[in-house]
């Protein structure tokens, strides 16, 4: 899919779609109005960008066209000189074949006229000729008539076969010269053909190379302005009064994060995203009368966890694979279940279930190796992330006390990441 519709999919399917402000996600509790109205006056910073996004997207859109445009040709061209090709060596061949025939007629013609040098040598000196000659002789009264009658026959013979080797020769050297000149034609026309093929070519791949640059650059822009509207929410969730506004700024927050991190990737927009997010989650729990979420790393964790962890990270880079499970590709459950095979635990190829087969921990406690589980969409758990923790090895981790490791979605690679907070539902340890 390209990105620019992928893109446009994606923001109106959790409710960020192109305009001002951020829209509420379809089944969220709307906020109060005069939150909501705090919501859209924050989010307009991520709306600014919107018209640089609306020209990168019909840009394009626009080189998508020429480049379908540019195939086209080339797909032509490819077809083309595969046709001239065909025909060229079609040509080749029939030359081949009419130089040799005119080489056997030559060496026919050559035999013959040995074989009557031969024979006429053997009737002078020894009265004599060979069975083939003399198989047409009556028999006569003298050596005179004999020898007469051996030149009328034997060179009437030759002469026959001298003139249909002469026109067949004629013929062949006709029919070689028509066939030298197709191939001179054929071989000019082939290489316009080729020529054709790789200006074509060398068009398309430029035109490519052109609409990976603009995708980036989108990619970045709606990544940077997801990234501002997940801090307007954090923002809104941080000033809410009650505890429905908070959830619902949160809930945005933890959606444009993860906008940001589908099309920012490892960018500083998508790691600004997850942060705001996670502070609008926070802010949430506060104001909901609950405690802050924050993670911390057990002072001894268990052998089998870091054993889980070691046998996760074999695969750093390994691309998301729907429902893979190794080695080549893996989805979130893919590679837990992988992760913990290493470690002698066995786990069914499954979120839900995989929560369902852990034992239940607190945030406050967990270890390197415990899996964190997310409804991601409200339907039920349909993520899971393995913890890290802010120290593996002796060396300090990527994002510190709040590293995971997961698969996370098609496009990605097994990575380490920073943990978020919007939808997860808990922890488990196998």
């Amino acid at each position: 899919m390209a990105l620019a519709a992928g893109v446009a999919c994606l923001l109106t399917t959790i409710g960020l779609a192109a305009g001002p402000g951020v829209a509420v996600a379809a089944g969220t509790a709307s906020p109060s109005s005069s939150t909501s109205s705090t919501v859209s006056a924050g989010a307009s910073a991520g709306a600014a960008a919107q018209p640089q996004i609306n020209a990168a997207e019909a840009q394009v859109v626009t080189v998508e066209h020429q480049i379908s445009q540019e195939q086209a040709s080339l797909d032509q061209a490819d077809e083309q000189y595969n046709q001239d090709a065909v025909n060229f060596d079609s040509t080749q061949a029939a030359l081949q074949s009419t130089s040799a025939s005119i080489d056997a007629a030559k060496s026919q013609l050559a035999g013959e006229r040995a074989r009557l040098r031969a024979d006429a040598v053997q009737s002078y000196v020894s009265d004599t000729s060979s069975d083939a000659v003399s198989s047409l002789f009556s028999p006569a009264n003298s050596q005179t008539q004999t020898r007469s009658l051996y030149e009328q026959i034997g060179v009437g013979n030759v002469a026959a076969v001298v003139a249909q080797v002469q026109a067949t020769t004629r013929q062949l050297t006709s029919t070689r010269s028509k066939l030298l000149a197709e191939q001179r034609t054929e071989t000019a026309q082939l290489a316009v053909e080729d020529q054709a093929r790789q200006s074509a070519s060398a068009a398309a791949s430029q035109s490519e190379a052109t609409l990976a640059q603009v995708q980036g650059a989108l990619a970045q822009q709606i990544a940077q302005q997801a990234a501002a509207q997940a801090a307007a929410a954090a923002q809104t969730a941080a000033q809410a009064t009650t505890p429905g506004a908070a959830k619902s700024a949160a809930t945005q927050a933890s959606q444009a994060s993860q906008v940001a991190s589908t099309v920012g990737g490892g960018s500083a927009a998508a790691a600004a995203a997850t942060s705001a997010a996670n502070q609008a989650a926070t802010s949430s729990a506060t104001v909901a009368g609950g405690s802050t979420t924050t993670v911390a790393s057990a002072d001894d964790p268990q052998a089998a966890g870091l054993a889980a962890v070691h046998g996760a990270m074999q695969y750093l880079g390994v691309p998301y694979v729907w429902g893979g499970a190794g080695p080549t590709g893996f989805d979130c459950s893919g590679l837990t279940l992988v992760a913990w095979a290493q470690a002698g635990v066995h786990l069914v190829h499954s979120a839900a279930d995989q929560y369902n087969e852990t034992r239940h921990v607190s945030l406050g406690a967990l270890e390197p190796g415990d899996l964190l589980f997310y409804d991601l969409d409200g339907t039920g758990i349909d993520h899971v992330v393995m913890y890290v923790g802010p120290v593996l090895d002796g060396q300090p981790t990527p994002y510190g006390v709040d590293t995971i490791i997961q698969a996370a979605h098609t496009g990605t690679v097994v990575s380490f990441d920073p943990l978020w907070y919007g939808g997860l539902v808990g922890a488990g340890r196998p």
